[in-house]
Protein backbone atom coordinates (compact mmCIF):
# COMPACT_ATOMS: atom_id res chain seq x y z
CA UNK A 1 0.00 0.00 0.00
CA UNK A 2 3.06 2.04 0.73
CA UNK A 3 4.91 2.44 -2.32
CA UNK A 4 1.34 2.55 -4.69
CA UNK A 5 0.47 5.20 -2.68
CA UNK A 6 3.70 7.03 -2.79
CA UNK A 7 4.28 6.77 -6.74
CA UNK A 8 0.61 7.82 -7.45
CA UNK A 9 0.80 11.08 -5.48
CA UNK A 10 4.64 11.78 -6.53
CA UNK A 11 3.00 10.60 -10.28
CA UNK A 12 0.07 13.37 -9.68
CA UNK A 13 2.50 16.32 -8.40
CA UNK A 14 5.37 15.89 -11.08
CA UNK A 15 3.30 14.69 -14.39
CA UNK A 16 0.36 16.65 -13.88
CA UNK A 17 0.34 19.76 -11.45
CA UNK A 18 3.45 20.72 -11.58
CA UNK A 19 3.46 20.60 -15.22
CA UNK A 20 0.81 22.67 -15.52
CA UNK A 21 1.58 25.27 -13.11
CA UNK A 22 4.86 25.83 -14.36
CA UNK A 23 2.91 27.47 -17.77
CA UNK A 24 1.80 30.42 -14.93
CA UNK A 25 4.96 31.42 -14.06
CA UNK A 26 5.55 35.06 -14.17
CA UNK A 27 8.97 35.00 -15.61
CA UNK A 28 9.43 38.65 -15.95
CA UNK A 29 7.73 40.15 -12.57
CA UNK A 30 8.06 36.98 -10.40
CA UNK A 31 5.60 34.50 -8.40
CA UNK A 32 2.58 33.01 -9.85
CA UNK A 33 -0.42 34.32 -12.07
CA UNK A 34 -3.49 32.03 -11.38
CA UNK A 35 -6.35 34.00 -11.86
CA UNK A 36 -7.85 31.22 -13.91
CA UNK A 37 -11.24 30.05 -14.71
CA UNK A 38 -12.36 26.74 -13.08
CA UNK A 39 -11.87 24.79 -16.12
CA UNK A 40 -8.01 25.64 -15.92
CA UNK A 41 -7.80 26.72 -19.76
CA UNK A 42 -7.99 30.88 -19.60
CA UNK A 43 -6.38 33.14 -17.67
CA UNK A 44 -8.92 35.77 -16.73
CA UNK A 45 -6.72 38.74 -14.90
CA UNK A 46 -2.85 39.10 -14.46
CA UNK A 47 -3.49 40.62 -10.76
CA UNK A 48 -1.90 38.79 -8.08
CA UNK A 49 -3.58 38.24 -5.03
CA UNK A 50 -0.36 37.75 -1.99
CA UNK A 51 -2.95 35.28 -0.14
CA UNK A 52 -1.68 32.83 -3.58
CA UNK A 53 1.86 34.19 -4.15
CA UNK A 54 2.64 33.37 -0.34
CA UNK A 55 1.15 30.02 -0.71
CA UNK A 56 2.78 29.21 -4.28
CA UNK A 57 5.76 29.81 -2.44
CA UNK A 58 5.52 27.22 0.49
CA UNK A 59 4.63 24.52 -2.23
CA UNK A 60 8.19 25.63 -4.23
CA UNK A 61 10.03 25.31 -1.15
CA UNK A 62 8.59 21.67 -0.20
CA UNK A 63 9.18 20.84 -3.46
CA UNK A 64 12.49 21.81 -3.41
CA UNK A 65 13.03 19.51 -0.03
CA UNK A 66 12.15 16.78 -2.06
CA UNK A 67 14.34 17.09 -4.60
CA UNK A 68 16.94 17.51 -2.31
CA UNK A 69 16.05 14.34 -0.19
CA UNK A 70 16.12 12.35 -3.99
CA UNK A 71 12.41 11.79 -3.62
CA UNK A 72 11.33 13.55 -6.52
CA UNK A 73 13.96 13.22 -9.76
CA UNK A 74 12.08 14.35 -12.49
CA UNK A 75 12.24 17.85 -11.83
CA UNK A 76 15.22 20.15 -12.21
CA UNK A 77 16.29 21.83 -8.95
CA UNK A 78 17.39 25.02 -10.86
CA UNK A 79 14.17 25.62 -11.95
CA UNK A 80 12.55 25.75 -8.79
CA UNK A 81 15.42 27.65 -7.06
CA UNK A 82 14.71 30.36 -9.52
CA UNK A 83 10.92 30.23 -9.29
CA UNK A 84 11.37 30.34 -5.34
CA UNK A 85 13.65 32.76 -5.54
CA UNK A 86 10.98 35.62 -7.93
CA UNK A 87 8.22 34.79 -6.10
CA UNK A 88 10.06 35.61 -2.39
CA UNK A 89 11.89 39.13 -3.71
CA UNK A 90 8.02 39.69 -5.08
CA UNK A 91 6.75 39.25 -1.94
CA UNK A 92 9.18 40.88 -0.10
CA UNK A 93 9.97 43.82 -2.72
CA UNK A 94 5.81 44.68 -3.44
CA UNK A 95 3.72 42.81 -1.18
CA UNK A 96 4.74 43.69 2.51
CA UNK A 97 4.49 47.72 3.31
CA UNK A 98 4.49 48.49 7.16
CA UNK A 99 5.38 45.12 8.34
CA UNK A 100 1.65 44.29 6.98
CA UNK A 101 0.74 42.44 3.28
CA UNK A 102 -0.75 44.02 0.69
CA UNK A 103 -4.29 42.05 -0.32
CA UNK A 104 -3.73 42.77 -3.81
CA UNK A 105 -1.73 44.17 -6.44
CA UNK A 106 -0.67 44.85 -10.23
CA UNK A 107 1.11 42.04 -11.91
CA UNK A 108 3.89 43.98 -11.85
CA UNK A 109 3.72 45.27 -8.01
CA UNK A 110 1.48 48.18 -7.60
CA UNK A 111 -0.59 47.82 -4.51
CA UNK A 112 -4.39 48.07 -5.36
CA UNK A 113 -7.08 48.91 -2.73
CA UNK A 114 -9.52 46.42 -1.57
CA UNK A 115 -12.82 47.50 -3.36
CA UNK A 116 -14.88 46.83 -0.03
CA UNK A 117 -13.01 48.35 2.63
CA UNK A 118 -11.07 50.61 0.43
CA UNK A 119 -7.56 49.11 2.28
CA UNK A 120 -4.51 47.66 0.95
CA UNK A 121 -4.26 45.71 4.07
CA UNK A 122 -7.99 43.81 3.60
CA UNK A 123 -7.14 39.87 5.32
CA UNK A 124 -4.79 39.24 7.90
CA UNK A 125 -4.88 35.81 6.17
CA UNK A 126 -2.95 37.41 3.00
CA UNK A 127 -0.19 38.37 5.94
CA UNK A 128 -0.39 34.64 7.28
CA UNK A 129 0.08 33.12 3.72
CA UNK A 130 2.76 35.15 3.00
CA UNK A 131 4.49 34.16 6.28
CA UNK A 132 3.86 30.49 5.71
CA UNK A 133 5.39 30.90 2.28
CA UNK A 134 8.55 33.12 3.42
CA UNK A 135 9.23 30.93 6.22
CA UNK A 136 9.27 27.62 4.32
CA UNK A 137 11.45 29.85 1.56
CA UNK A 138 14.12 30.97 4.58
CA UNK A 139 14.11 26.53 5.66
CA UNK A 140 14.50 25.18 2.35
CA UNK A 141 17.83 28.46 1.68
CA UNK A 142 19.27 28.10 4.83
CA UNK A 143 18.94 32.44 4.24
CA UNK A 144 19.66 33.35 7.89
CA UNK A 145 18.56 37.14 7.22
CA UNK A 146 15.18 37.12 9.08
CA UNK A 147 14.17 40.46 9.58
CA UNK A 148 11.20 40.88 7.61
CA UNK A 149 9.89 37.72 8.46
CA UNK A 150 10.03 38.06 11.98
CA UNK A 151 8.59 41.58 11.53
CA UNK A 152 5.81 40.52 9.50
CA UNK A 153 5.21 37.78 12.37
CA UNK A 154 5.23 40.04 15.03
CA UNK A 155 2.63 42.72 13.32
CA UNK A 156 0.19 39.32 12.69
CA UNK A 157 0.45 38.59 16.42
CA UNK A 158 0.42 42.02 17.51
CA UNK A 159 -3.23 42.89 15.77
CA UNK A 160 -4.79 39.48 15.99
CA UNK A 161 -4.48 39.97 19.47
CA UNK A 162 -5.59 43.60 19.53
CA UNK A 163 -8.30 42.80 17.42
CA UNK A 164 -7.09 45.32 14.77
CA UNK A 165 -7.47 43.03 11.30
CA UNK A 166 -9.66 42.56 8.52
CA UNK A 167 -10.39 39.03 6.73
CA UNK A 168 -11.80 40.09 3.45
CA UNK A 169 -13.80 38.97 1.44
CA UNK A 170 -15.80 38.07 4.56
CA UNK A 171 -16.00 40.13 7.80
CA UNK A 172 -16.09 38.63 11.18
CA UNK A 173 -20.33 39.75 12.31
CA UNK A 174 -19.87 41.61 15.27
CA UNK A 175 -20.21 38.87 18.62
CA UNK A 176 -18.90 36.39 16.79
CA UNK A 177 -15.47 34.69 17.43
CA UNK A 178 -14.32 32.65 14.87
CA UNK A 179 -12.63 29.27 13.97
CA UNK A 180 -10.37 30.74 11.04
CA UNK A 181 -8.27 32.78 13.02
CA UNK A 182 -7.08 30.91 15.47
CA UNK A 183 -7.10 27.70 13.02
CA UNK A 184 -4.59 29.75 10.54
CA UNK A 185 -2.56 31.06 13.23
CA UNK A 186 -1.53 26.97 14.40
CA UNK A 187 -0.61 26.75 10.98
CA UNK A 188 1.39 30.03 10.16
CA UNK A 189 2.86 30.31 13.34
CA UNK A 190 4.25 25.76 13.23
CA UNK A 191 5.95 26.73 9.83
CA UNK A 192 7.38 29.96 11.37
CA UNK A 193 9.17 28.73 14.43
CA UNK A 194 10.19 25.07 12.44
CA UNK A 195 12.05 28.02 10.10
CA UNK A 196 13.65 29.73 13.30
CA UNK A 197 14.68 25.49 15.21
CA UNK A 198 15.94 24.92 11.40
CA UNK A 199 18.22 28.27 11.43
CA UNK A 200 18.97 28.00 14.83
CA UNK A 201 17.29 30.68 16.80
CA UNK A 202 15.36 30.65 19.85
CA UNK A 203 11.45 29.42 19.03
CA UNK A 204 10.10 28.13 21.85
CA UNK A 205 8.29 31.39 22.65
CA UNK A 206 6.19 31.01 19.21
CA UNK A 207 6.07 27.35 19.95
CA UNK A 208 3.95 28.01 23.36
CA UNK A 209 1.88 30.53 21.15
CA UNK A 210 0.55 28.23 18.56
CA UNK A 211 -0.52 25.90 21.53
CA UNK A 212 -2.18 28.21 23.09
CA UNK A 213 -4.38 28.26 19.69
CA UNK A 214 -4.82 25.26 19.42
CA UNK A 215 -5.91 24.24 22.74
CA UNK A 216 -8.44 27.12 22.39
CA UNK A 217 -10.32 25.01 19.55
CA UNK A 218 -9.85 21.80 21.08
CA UNK A 219 -11.53 23.19 24.55
CA UNK A 220 -13.21 26.57 23.40
CA UNK A 221 -14.93 25.63 20.02
CA UNK A 222 -14.93 22.41 20.45
CA UNK A 223 -18.38 20.74 21.94
CA UNK A 224 -19.62 17.58 23.12
CA UNK A 225 -21.10 16.18 20.12
CA UNK A 226 -17.55 16.39 18.76
CA UNK A 227 -18.08 19.63 16.33
CA UNK A 228 -15.71 22.44 15.85
CA UNK A 229 -18.16 25.75 16.38
CA UNK A 230 -17.20 27.79 12.86
CA UNK A 231 -18.97 31.12 14.49
CA UNK A 232 -19.29 30.97 18.23
CA UNK A 233 -21.28 33.74 19.91
CA UNK A 234 -19.20 35.93 22.00
CA UNK A 235 -22.62 37.19 24.41
CA UNK A 236 -25.03 34.31 24.58
CA UNK A 237 -26.05 30.99 23.34
CA UNK A 238 -27.62 31.53 20.27
CA UNK A 239 -28.11 28.28 18.65
CA UNK A 240 -31.43 29.39 17.06
CA UNK A 241 -29.35 31.31 14.43
CA UNK A 242 -27.89 30.43 11.22
CA UNK A 243 -23.94 31.39 12.24
CA UNK A 244 -24.58 29.62 15.65
CA UNK A 245 -25.97 26.09 13.68
CA UNK A 246 -23.83 26.07 10.62
CA UNK A 247 -20.84 23.44 10.84
CA UNK A 248 -17.91 23.69 7.73
CA UNK A 249 -16.82 20.18 7.62
CA UNK A 250 -14.22 20.82 5.32
CA UNK A 251 -12.32 23.66 7.57
CA UNK A 252 -12.95 21.21 10.37
CA UNK A 253 -11.49 18.11 8.83
CA UNK A 254 -8.46 20.29 7.61
CA UNK A 255 -7.60 22.18 10.91
CA UNK A 256 -7.36 18.30 12.58
CA UNK A 257 -3.99 18.03 11.16
CA UNK A 258 -2.91 21.01 11.99
CA UNK A 259 -3.87 20.41 15.50
CA UNK A 260 -1.70 16.95 15.34
CA UNK A 261 1.46 18.38 14.04
CA UNK A 262 1.00 21.30 16.89
CA UNK A 263 0.11 18.38 19.42
CA UNK A 264 2.80 15.82 18.12
CA UNK A 265 5.30 18.98 18.58
CA UNK A 266 4.56 19.44 22.54
CA UNK A 267 3.85 15.98 23.92
CA UNK A 268 0.15 16.72 24.30
CA UNK A 269 -1.05 14.55 20.91
CA UNK A 270 -1.35 11.10 23.48
CA UNK A 271 -3.94 13.64 25.55
CA UNK A 272 -6.16 14.62 22.65
CA UNK A 273 -6.18 11.92 20.28
CA UNK A 274 -9.19 10.71 20.98
CA UNK A 275 -10.61 13.74 21.09
CA UNK A 276 -9.58 14.34 17.49
CA UNK A 277 -10.57 10.86 16.17
CA UNK A 278 -13.94 11.93 17.70
CA UNK A 279 -14.36 15.12 15.47
CA UNK A 280 -12.89 13.22 12.26
CA UNK A 281 -15.66 10.73 12.65
CA UNK A 282 -18.77 12.76 13.28
CA UNK A 283 -17.55 15.73 10.73
CA UNK A 284 -16.86 13.50 7.98
CA UNK A 285 -19.90 11.38 8.83
CA UNK A 286 -21.87 14.52 9.08
CA UNK A 287 -20.62 16.15 6.21
CA UNK A 288 -20.72 13.38 3.70
CA UNK A 289 -23.78 13.53 1.20
CA UNK A 290 -25.49 10.31 1.32
CA UNK A 291 -27.02 11.03 -2.00
CA UNK A 292 -24.14 12.11 -4.15
CA UNK A 293 -21.01 11.39 -2.11
CA UNK A 294 -18.73 14.19 -1.11
CA UNK A 295 -18.10 16.42 1.44
CA UNK A 296 -20.97 19.40 1.29
CA UNK A 297 -19.61 22.48 1.96
CA UNK A 298 -21.98 23.44 4.95
CA UNK A 299 -24.57 21.69 7.09
CA UNK A 300 -26.75 22.40 9.86
CA UNK A 301 -25.30 20.94 13.41
CA UNK A 302 -28.17 18.26 13.27
CA UNK A 303 -27.34 17.65 9.61
CA UNK A 304 -28.28 18.34 6.43
CA UNK A 305 -28.92 21.60 5.20
CA UNK A 306 -27.70 24.66 7.29
CA UNK A 307 -30.91 26.67 8.79
CA UNK A 308 -31.31 29.08 11.91
CA UNK A 309 -32.02 32.95 11.61
CA UNK A 310 -30.33 35.35 10.47
CA UNK A 311 -28.66 38.52 12.08
CA UNK A 312 -30.62 40.76 10.47
CA UNK A 313 -33.22 41.15 7.84
CA UNK A 314 -30.57 40.93 5.10
CA UNK A 315 -28.26 37.85 4.78
CA UNK A 316 -24.34 39.16 5.95
CA UNK A 317 -21.19 38.38 3.45
CA UNK A 318 -20.73 34.90 5.12
CA UNK A 319 -24.87 34.30 5.86
CA UNK A 320 -25.10 34.54 2.02
CA UNK A 321 -22.42 32.77 1.22
CA UNK A 322 -23.50 29.54 3.75
CA UNK A 323 -27.39 29.72 1.83
CA UNK A 324 -26.02 30.30 -1.98
CA UNK A 325 -22.82 27.62 -1.78
CA UNK A 326 -23.32 24.89 1.25
CA UNK A 327 -24.23 22.08 -1.38
CA UNK A 328 -21.50 22.80 -3.62
CA UNK A 329 -18.10 20.29 -3.89
CA UNK A 330 -15.04 22.21 -3.34
CA UNK A 331 -11.22 21.15 -4.69
CA UNK A 332 -10.16 22.28 -1.32
CA UNK A 333 -12.32 19.64 1.69
CA UNK A 334 -11.20 16.68 -0.70
CA UNK A 335 -7.88 17.30 -0.89
CA UNK A 336 -7.80 17.35 2.93
CA UNK A 337 -9.39 14.46 3.57
CA UNK A 338 -7.45 12.27 1.82
CA UNK A 339 -4.17 13.17 3.76
CA UNK A 340 -6.04 13.75 7.02
CA UNK A 341 -7.48 10.11 7.08
CA UNK A 342 -4.13 8.69 5.80
CA UNK A 343 -2.19 10.05 8.31
CA UNK A 344 -4.98 9.25 11.43
CA UNK A 345 -4.52 5.46 10.24
CA UNK A 346 -0.65 5.84 10.32
CA UNK A 347 -0.79 7.24 13.65
CA UNK A 348 -3.22 4.68 15.03
CA UNK A 349 -4.54 2.21 12.52
CA UNK A 350 -7.74 2.42 13.10
CA UNK A 351 -9.46 0.83 10.13
CA UNK A 352 -12.37 2.86 9.74
CA UNK A 353 -9.56 5.69 8.80
CA UNK A 354 -8.59 3.68 5.97
CA UNK A 355 -11.58 3.27 4.82
CA UNK A 356 -13.30 6.75 5.47
CA UNK A 357 -9.88 7.76 2.97
CA UNK A 358 -10.52 5.04 0.56
CA UNK A 359 -14.38 6.44 0.22
CA UNK A 360 -12.85 9.80 -0.23
CA UNK A 361 -10.16 9.06 -2.32
CA UNK A 362 -12.83 6.71 -4.59
CA UNK A 363 -15.42 10.22 -5.17
CA UNK A 364 -12.18 12.85 -5.80
CA UNK A 365 -10.47 10.96 -8.42
CA UNK A 366 -13.74 10.52 -9.80
CA UNK A 367 -15.31 14.04 -9.79
CA UNK A 368 -12.22 16.02 -9.89
CA UNK A 369 -9.97 15.93 -12.38
CA UNK A 370 -9.62 17.58 -15.34
CA UNK A 371 -7.13 15.02 -17.44
CA UNK A 372 -7.16 17.40 -20.34
CA UNK A 373 -5.08 20.15 -18.57
CA UNK A 374 -3.91 17.90 -15.68
CA UNK A 375 -5.66 19.84 -12.69
CA UNK A 376 -8.82 19.53 -10.94
CA UNK A 377 -12.12 21.19 -11.38
CA UNK A 378 -12.09 22.81 -8.30
CA UNK A 379 -16.10 24.53 -8.07
CA UNK A 380 -18.88 21.83 -8.65
CA UNK A 381 -21.97 21.66 -8.13
CA UNK A 382 -23.64 18.68 -5.56
CA UNK A 383 -23.75 16.71 -7.92
CA UNK A 384 -20.55 16.64 -9.06
CA UNK A 385 -21.02 18.88 -12.21
CA UNK A 386 -18.18 21.64 -12.96
CA UNK A 387 -19.43 24.78 -12.13
CA UNK A 388 -18.12 28.30 -13.57
CA UNK A 389 -18.45 30.22 -10.20
CA UNK A 390 -15.90 31.96 -7.80
CA UNK A 391 -15.67 31.03 -4.21
CA UNK A 392 -13.72 33.67 -1.87
CA UNK A 393 -10.87 34.91 -4.73
CA UNK A 394 -11.05 34.81 -8.27
CA UNK A 395 -8.41 32.41 -8.59
CA UNK A 396 -7.61 29.21 -9.40
CA UNK A 397 -5.69 27.90 -6.24
CA UNK A 398 -2.60 26.20 -6.66
CA UNK A 399 -2.39 25.03 -3.04
CA UNK A 400 -4.51 22.84 -1.52
CA UNK A 401 -4.21 19.57 -4.04
CA UNK A 402 -0.73 19.85 -4.19
CA UNK A 403 0.09 20.75 -0.63
CA UNK A 404 -2.04 17.50 0.37
CA UNK A 405 -0.07 15.47 -2.14
CA UNK A 406 3.37 16.25 -0.83
CA UNK A 407 2.35 15.93 2.73
CA UNK A 408 0.95 12.19 1.67
CA UNK A 409 4.20 11.68 0.25
CA UNK A 410 6.42 12.91 2.63
CA UNK A 411 4.16 10.81 5.43
CA UNK A 412 5.30 7.56 3.64
CA UNK A 413 9.41 8.53 2.90
CA UNK A 414 10.15 9.80 6.17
Amino acid sequence: MREEIIKFYLSEITENFFPYWSKYEDNMYGGILNCINNYGDEMISDQKFTWSQGRWLWILGRIDKLIKDKVITSLVAEDISRWMDSTYEFITKYAIYESKCCYLLTRDGKMLTDSSTGLYDASIYADCFALIGMSQYHKVTGYLDIKVVESLYKSIVRRVEENQFKTEPYPIPEGYRIHGIPMILVNTVYEYYNMKKELGYAYEEEREYALTKALYILNELYDERGLIREHKSTLENREHRLLDRHINPGHTLEDLWFLIEILQDTNYLKEYLPRILQIARVTFDLGWDKEYGGLLRFVDFEGGKPKGELIHDDPCSYEKLILDTWDMKLWWPHSEILYLFLLLYELTGEEDMKKRYELSKDYVFQVFPNHEIGEWMQICARDGKPMNKVVALPVKDPFHIMRNFIKIVELYTK
